[in-house]
């Protein structure tokens, strides 16, 4: 696609009408988020949108984007794209695109679908992860400094693509967009290229999105837009991206790698920059609503993922996975799994331990080597040292609990709670078959397999056990 500049005329006239400085500040952005893409490059029964990158859909991340410039996000989806509604948040405006007739169309449902008719329109798309809130911004503030209607993202990204060629003028503003099928040889080799990002003067678009026309194959390009500005003698700027990759958009899983790769290696950074210590930066994937206090360190080949935080001074790693949990402070995790699970502050566990979904340990526990936790509650200063499980379980404070205990919860049928009182003693390779209560200051001896409950203060032995005598607890060395 090729057009002319224009004279000029129309672009004198606008910058100097007072009001067009006031529409960008005192309007509220919009942005159209344009989904309706079918994807068919991923090879997948999921819509493209909702494919994850740094633990978080595609679409998640553009439209955290529009709030991070306080843009009202109007997402336009097709009936195949139509399941991404479910990331959308409620007060944002949906727009269906049926049948999907190319980028200019979506624009036009996008425009159909608010009432807004002044400020600023971003127009993005939602497989573009990588793309920063501050870009947009820049591009906003160029809207303003230029007196421009169309403000495009180009960056330089070497000639090896299919991106639309900038040719710009003595001014350095857009003179034309060549589309590579058109363009000439030498015009093949311009270093800068359209990323596919948008700022535009929303009065203006609402007349000139009418204007787009189908092409050949019965598509409405959004890139045409540039044509009609020029052509009415308005101004077209361009914000050159020193990152270009910005605007890497996602169309196939080798795409979505190398997104999830930038988005992890910003989310490693920014806690680096706030305090956070990474032993190995390389090995270690951070989901993006990870929370990481300062002074805390990541050790090699760690995994956070999901709503996780990590307290100051804790040290996590090497080897642990720590997936929608909650560390506290100063707690050290070596080499261990935790799962939906909560740790208080200077809590010890690891190596090869594993805390499922409900476990709950409170401050200054300890649990060791190859113990699993499962919707349990260990009170503070309770110790699980050795090839343990406890599950469905209330454990008292200052417990200890012997290598080999299990807790026998699970009747074939139905789940049954343990419980046990402070001070008790669990001996090696106790059973316990809940439901069951050992009471406080309570015993078992090693071997016991505890059918009924233990009374407060009680030694009991035996298979099944029984409560020989009051249990005299030796004094810690």
């Amino acid at each position: 696609m090729l057009v002319g500049a224009g004279d000029g005329s129309s672009r004198q006239s606008r910058s100097s009408h007072s009001h067009y400085h006031g529409w960008l500040l005192s309007h509220t952005a919009l942005a159209f988020v344009l989904a309706a893409g079918l994807g068919t490059r991923m090879r997948s029964k999921t819509c493209k949108v909702l494919h994850q990158a740094a633990g978080r859909p595609l679409l998640s991340h553009v439209l955290d984007l529009c709030a991070a410039v306080g843009a009202h996000p109007v997402v336009v989806l097709s009936r195949e794209s139509e399941p991404a509604r479910a990331v959308v948040p409620a007060d944002a405006t949906v727009a269906l695109q049926e049948p999907p007739r190319g980028t200019g169309d979506a624009v036009r449902v996008a425009l159909a679908a608010t009432d807004s008719r002044d400020g600023v329109a971003f127009v993005v798309y939602g497989d573009t992860p990588v793309l920063r809130a501050e870009t947009l911004e820049r591009m906003r503030e160029l809207l303003l400094e230029r007196g421009a209607v169309l403000v495009l993202l180009t960056a330089q990204v070497g000639t090896d693509n299919s991106y639309g060629r900038i040719v710009r003028d003595e001014a350095g503003d857009v003179r034309r967009i060549v589309e590579v099928r058109s363009a000439s040889p030498e015009e093949r080799l311009l270093p800068e290229s359209n990323l596919g990002a948008y700022a535009m003067d929303l009065a203006w678009l609402r007349t000139a999105a009418p204007r787009l026309r189908e092409n050949e194959t019965g598509e409405i390009f959004l890139t045409d837009l540039a044509a009609i500005a020029i052509a009415d003698g308005e101004r077209v700027a361009a914000h050159r991206a020193d990152d270009p990759t910005e605007g890497m958009g996602v169309n196939t899983r080798v795409d979505l790698a190398a997104a999830d790769a930038v988005l992890r290696r910003r989310v490693r950074e920014r806690h680096m920059l706030a305090g956070v210590t990474f032993l190995d930066p390389d090995s270690t994937s951070v989901d993006a609503g990870v929370r990481i206090a300062a002074d805390a360190v990541i050790a090699r080949g760690c995994v956070l993922e999901g709503e996780t935080s990590i307290g100051a001074d804790s040290v996590v790693g090497p080897y642990s996975i720590v997936r929608d949990s909650r560390v506290g402070e100063r707690c050290r995790v070596e080499a261990s799994v935790i799962e939906g699970s909560t740790l208080e502050d200077d809590v010890r566990i690891g190596p090869f331990s594993h805390l499922r979904t409900g476990a709950y340990l409170e401050r200054g526990v300890e649990m060791g080597n190859f113990g699993e936790v499962k919707n349990a509650r260990l009170r503070a200063k309770t110790k699980m040292h050795h090839f343990s499980y406890v599950g469905d379980a209330d454990v008292g404070e200052r417990v200890n609990i012997g290598a080999g205990t299990i807790t026998l919860n699970y009747d074939g049928a139905r789940k049954h709670r343990t419980e046990i009182g402070d001070d008790a003693f669990i001996g090696s390779d106790t059973l316990l078959r809940a439901p069951v209560k050992v009471g406080k200051g309570a015993a078992t001896g090693a071997g016991s397999v505890v059918t009924k409950d233990v009374a407060d203060g009680m030694l009991a032995v035996g298979m099944p056990a029984r409560s020989i005598r009051k249990y005299l607890r030796k004094p810690p060395d």
